[in-house]
């Protein structure tokens, strides 16, 4: 198609052209993943009968079509493994590709996450899976296939987990012109932690006027963390900037952990049940990696249910249970599959209510900025993986400045989290310069509508976390330490319920506890010492003490039947079982 021609057709036509282009290039590729794999074969079956070790056999293949194509070994490698791969376990996917309903990415990622899952597993999520990827993006194909499984094998996927983090690695490679590359495979959370720790470091250590981009600073801070210094030099040149101002050295500070951010429900966290949890950036984990990432985290409480902000900015739950007739309490919850609808967090559109004020200014409060980055779990456009915790709170109403009463209020169902560069492309679609339109519909779906027609409909990612609908029965991970009973047990469901509640308190309550709980097994331990040394004593008195009791208790009752007193003492009382 020549330039002229391509002027001629319309913005739709392009795109429809577009979409028949890439689904034949989809084939192509899919014919060039089979020829390899068959060369590999035909390779391999001619180095064994030659004999050379089954190991080994047909490993060159991969340099032969290296040479012949100009691309990198590494490259013809992957294909290769990824057609032995849709040969043997995914024959759905392996017809989708050929049809050219799903592209050679997408492909890719269902072989990542198929990898070491059991024939029963992928022959059971392959067709679904398969069916949702021809509308969805790589990314958020792995998301969602990872969570499915989670929810299906929630003890296999800890194990898989395990495997996986037994092989990490950090691999340095020699780049052009004296740079390296730096690859390295690390547990979800440290990894996530790392570049968290990194992004701080970036944004919080270096003025306005520093000259470098972003991805500099984030690999200048890694360098710094790397020598030591823990520092991250400002590069702006003034000598009265604000970040490079030293004060006097201080004590040494404790260790600290960057930002990270697992969305997961009370009852996994509880122990109740095993269902998956967000890590903010990442995707699902299961439920024994949440519970170990929260032995040592601090808890925002999101409740299910709207808030009421006071005049404060502090939020309080309301509605969350009543009671029923039966003098206990019910959950509220809304129909399976369809998140509460919220109007408002103050429950009221009436301006006289001091509440109302949180509506009008342009900022959310602390607690309304972290309920919706919980619920939305990361940017709200399509394809896109930042976190939340690293996006911004745009409003889809256009705040008012001039008259903020007259609309465009700050409140939940006005907000959304998306990301610097999606909220620029919101701010040009409210002003009508690319075309784009961002509707927000009921229970927080935003659909997109690309100029040339096109939509796509996104929904909360972290709301499916925190308020699963089908609980997942729970399962104890292997090589996870089951925690120590304690010296007096109360049974299991009480012990439950004292984590629930301490998982419910605030930090100074946790804080509070804590302590009190410190000093009270310190005096347990100082205690059991003695108790231990007197208990053969006492259950030696006690056997003899018994026989005097139960005499006495029968003459008592003899002489009972004959005489009556109006003396009452505090006698012991031993039930039928003793006589």
């Amino acid at each position: 198609m020549n330039e002229t021609a391509a002027d001629s057709l319309s913005a739709t036509e392009l795109v429809a052209r577009l979409r028949a282009v890439h689904s034949t290039i989809a084939v192509a590729q899919a014919e060039e993943v089979a020829l390899m794999t068959a060369l590999y074969r035909m390779r391999r079956e001619q180095q064994l009968e030659r004999g050379v070790r089954a190991v080994y056999a047909g490993e060159d293949a991969a340099t032969e079509i290296g040479v012949a194509l100009h691309v990198p070994q590494r490259h013809a490698d992957n294909l290769i493994a990824l057609g032995l791969g849709l040969e043997h376990r995914l024959p759905c996917t392996r017809t989708a590709f050929e049809n050219g309903r799903i592209d050679l990415p997408r492909v890719r990622a269902l072989h990542e996450v198929f990898r070491n899952i059991a024939p029963e597993l992928v022959a059971a999520l392959e067709p679904r899976i398969v069916a949702y990827a021809e509308n969805a993006d790589p990314s958020r194909v792995k998301r969602t296939l990872r969570r499915w499984l989670l929810e299906i094998d929630p003890a296999g996927q800890a194990e898989r987990r395990k495997t996986a983090e037994a092989d990490r690695y950090v691999n340095v490679t020699a780049a052009d012109n004296g740079t390296a590359i730096i690859d390295a495979v690390l547990p979800a959370a440290d990894g996530v932690a790392l570049y968290e720790r990194l992004r701080e470091m970036a944004q919080t250590h270096c003025c306005a006027a520093d000259p470098r981009t972003s991805n500099q600073r984030r690999a200048d801070a890694l360098i710094a963390l790397t020598t030591g210094t823990g520092r991250l030099s400002c590069g702006c040149g003034h000598r009265d900037c604000p970040r490079t101002a030293t004060p006097p050295a201080p004590a040494p500070a404790p260790a600290r952990k960057a930002l990270v951010q697992v969305g997961v429900c009370a009852q996994t966290l509880a122990g109740l049940a095993d269902n998956p949890a967000l890590l903010a950036g990442f995707g699902a984990i299961d439920a024994d990696l949440a519970r170990q990432l929260a032995r040592h985290a601090r808890f925002e409480i999101i409740a299910e249910h709207p808030a009421r902000i006071d005049h404060s900015g502090r939020a309080a739950i309301h509605d969350q249970a009543r009671p029923t007739d039966t003098g206990r309490t019910t959950q509220v919850t809304p129909e399976p599959g369809v998140l509460p609808a919220v109007a408002t967090p103050t429950g009221t559109d009436d301006p006289a209510d001091p509440a109302a004020a949180c509506e009008t200014r342009y900022r959310p409060g602390t607690r309304l900025a972290n309920r919706i980055r919980a619920l939305d779990g990361g940017c709200r456009a399509p394809g896109c993986a930042i976190p939340a915790a690293a996006t911004d709170i745009d409003h889809q109403d256009r705040y008012n400045h001039q008259s903020p009463e007259s609309g465009g209020h700050t409140v939940e169902s006005n907000l959304g989290c998306r990301c610097r560069r999606h909220h620029r492309t919101k701010t040009l679609a409210d002003n009508g310069l690319n075309g784009w339109k961002v509707i927000h519909h009921p229970d927080r779906r935003v659909e997109w509508r690309s100029p040339s027609g096109g939509s796509i409909t996104t929904t909360p990612e972290g709301a499916k976390f925190l308020f699963p609908r089908t609980p997942v029965p729970p399962v104890t991970g292997s090589g996870v330490p089951e925690p120590v009973e304690p010296l007096l047990n109360p049974g299991g469901a009480v012990n439950e319920l004292t984590e629930l509640l301490h998982v419910y308190h605030p930090p100074a309550q946790r804080r509070h506890a804590q302590a009190t709980r410190a000093r009270r097994e310190s005096r347990a331990t100082r205690e059991s010492r003695a108790t231990r040394e007197s208990r053969a004593t006492r259950e030696s008195r006690a056997t003899r003490e018994s026989w005097v009791v139960r005499e006495s208790w029968a003459a008592q009752q003899a002489s009972n039947r004959h005489v009556h007193t109006a003396i009452h003492r505090p006698t012991t009382v031993l039930g039928p079982a003793a006589r």
